[in-house]
């Protein structure tokens, strides 16, 4: 089985203009796919940028013939009815070109309805409910459902896609991975170390996920200048270096960046993959695939994304994938 590499459209960056821009230039230069997060904030005031992934997919899947996925929440910010609809469109209009990542959430997205923030162990069986309710719906069922998170009373969807499309997970632990496994048509994470991803993955597989369904969102910085490589990471993704679980209980991108004021380049080293060198980058992907990884996103955290892309799209056309 080839991998598909695709390009991660970072939308806590940017201009929708310039993303769609991006999309082009990646497409032209032989990625195969598209992903992006469904966030409200972005990391940092840095990163200042504020766009709903939802209308913009409708944009963006109508400007090329390849496959898209997002990683989104149905649980706190949009009730899982509502993204079932969102779903149902799209995969209607690009038949068999969506997949969706369903994933626990964040605060910094989350807290805008003032809802009660709960612990981890409780979001994760939100979680479970919440693709119970979005599967059925999107199978045409008229759904009522009686759950201790969500009740759903005699819904159903009058649109619906031809092709029912992949809803995967998103985790970052092994413990998320085994206890979301059963719910899931395949399952997304970030780069780890080699053996820390085969752990990863084990315990997905330990869960009776599908590993045969892997995606991955490959987080890397890339310019011509070493240095210059890494004062953009540390810029523009220092957050980084707290942490999945920190990274879900903190507030709003003001706090991320008193919480990472005193972050250093060389600890944001040790975090993201970091490099002037292609043949740096050609290794950590080659690395990743050996992992077993079906799909894989790159995600640059520097500046200039057409530099990174044109650079990958040099690597992919003597890779064989």
């Amino acid at each position: 089985m080839k991998t598909r590499i695709g390009y991660h459209c970072p939308l806590e960056r940017f201009t929708p203009q310039e993303h769609l821009n991006n999309i082009k230039t990646a497409e032209a230069n032989g990625f195969r796919g598209f992903m992006c997060s469904d966030h409200f904030y972005p990391w940092s005031k840095r990163q200042g940028a504020s766009i709903a992934s939802w209308p913009w997919l409708g944009s963006a899947m109508g400007q090329t013939g390849l496959p898209f996925g997002v990683v989104t929440s149905p649980t706190v910010r949009c009730h899982p009815v509502v993204i079932a609809q969102y779903i149902a469109t799209l995969a209607s209009m690009y038949e068999d070109r969506l997949w969706v990542a369903l994933g626990s959430g964040q605060l910094l997205n989350e807290h805008i309805t003032n809802e009660h923030w709960p612990v981890k162990k409780e979001r994760n069986e939100r979680l479970k409910e919440a693709i119970h309710i979005i599967r059925s719906l999107l199978k045409g069922e008229n759904v009522t459902y009686e759950g201790k998170y969500f009740q759903v009373y005699d819904t159903k969807l009058y649109t619906l896609p031809s092709v029912m499309p992949k809803l995967l997970v998103a985790a970052l632990s092994n413990e998320s991975a085994h206890d979301l496994a059963g719910c899931s048509d395949g399952i997304i994470t970030v780069v780890k170390p080699a053996e820390d991803q085969k752990e990863f993955i084990y315990a997905y597989q330990q869960g009776g996920g599908d590993i045969s369904n892997l995606h991955l969102q490959a987080i890397m910085s890339y310019a011509k200048d070493q240095e210059q490589a890494e004062q953009e990471a540390w810029y523009n993704w220092r957050h980084a270096v707290l942490g999945g679980k920190l990274q879900a209980e903190i507030r709003t991108p003001e706090d991320f960046d008193s919480a990472v004021e005193l972050v250093t380049p060389e600890q944001v080293k040790e975090i993201i993959r970091i490099s002037s060198d292609p043949k740096e980058h050609l290794e950590w992907l080659q690395e990743d695939i050996s992992c077993g990884f079906s799909q894989i996103y790159i995600q640059d955290v520097s500046h200039n994304q057409a530099e990174t892309i044109e650079m990958y799209g040099k690597i992919l056309k003597n890779l064989n994938v």
